[in-house]
């Protein structure tokens, strides 16, 4: 098999999601203990802390961080990331 061939393989594996999705947050600039906030806060999250609509799948959910402190803010749906719903949220923002 060859490299690219292994890493579409693994890619498809819930260790190599689990990978690629920490790798993605490193990238944008998320800072603290990923694996802790993936474990516990990310991936058994049901529903979006803002609308409340329950998530369809993996790909529907977001991890919306602060863009200047790489903090972790909450776990929310595509559509109240692209909306920056969260704003309504939070008063000092």
């Amino acid at each position: 098999m060859y490299n690219s061939e292994k890493r579409k393989a693994y890619g498809q594996t819930e260790k190599g999601r689990r990978s690629n999705i920490i790798g993605l947050w490193k990238f944008r600039g998320v800072v603290g203990d990923l694996h802790h906030l993936y474990d516990n806060f990310y991936i058994n999250e049901k529903h979006c802390w803002v609308c409340s609509s329950e998530f369809k799948n993996s790909k529907d959910r977001c991890m919306d961080h602060d863009h200047i402190t790489g903090d972790f803010r909450q776990t929310i749906c595509q559509r109240c990331n692209r909306c920056d719903n969260w704003k309504n949220y939070f008063e000092d923002v």
